[in-house]
């Protein structure tokens, strides 16, 4: 049985760790099958417990660095972007321009995770927390989209289709 502030590493279709590795803290449990997992990214998701096994604090960290070094930065051309979006448009503030931004990626991040899940577990056992929490990001990628092309055409507004 697993408690809140176990650390586990996330497994793939056949039991073993997925690559890139991926570490989670538990962070609610909600029955002997089912917790909540708080992702590196500050994500958070609710899983089966057969979907991931405990490791120890060292192997936690070690793995946790790893994420992190993949990790980059926001590339410094971005951020003279955005500042020339905020001399563009003087009536957008700076800040709410950095404001979507980073929605957009949290968004992105939404998005990518559910098409990693749905590729390795299918479509029809994704739970339905996540999905909500999908198509929250999909209408979320189309109105930072929005917002990013009024100040550039040449960003590409998605369509759901």
């Amino acid at each position: 049985m697993y408690k809140k502030g176990d650390k586990v590493i996330i497994l793939d279709y056949n039991g073993k760790p997925a690559i890139p590795k991926v570490v989670a803290e538990i962070e609610d449990v909600y029955g002997e099958d089912r917790v909540r997992l708080h992702l590196p990214d500050n994500a958070c998701c609710l899983e089966f417990t057969d979907r991931f096994e405990k490791i120890d604090e060292d192997t936690y960290d070690e793995i946790l660095h790893s994420v992190h070094e993949r990790e980059k930065e926001m590339p410094v051309d971005l951020q003279l972007d955005i500042r020339k979006f905020a001399s563009k448009h003087p009536r957008r503030r700076k800040d709410e321009i950095i404001k979507m931004f980073d929605q957009d990626k949290r968004y992105v991040s939404i998005l990518n995770a559910y098409m990693g899940r749905v590729m390795m577990y299918g479509k029809e056992n994704i739970n339905e927390r996540f999905l909500f929490e999908y198509k929250e990001a999909l209408f979320g990628i189309v109105e930072t989209r929005t917002f990013f092309h009024e100040l550039d055409d040449s960003i590409p507004i998605p369509e759901l289709t």
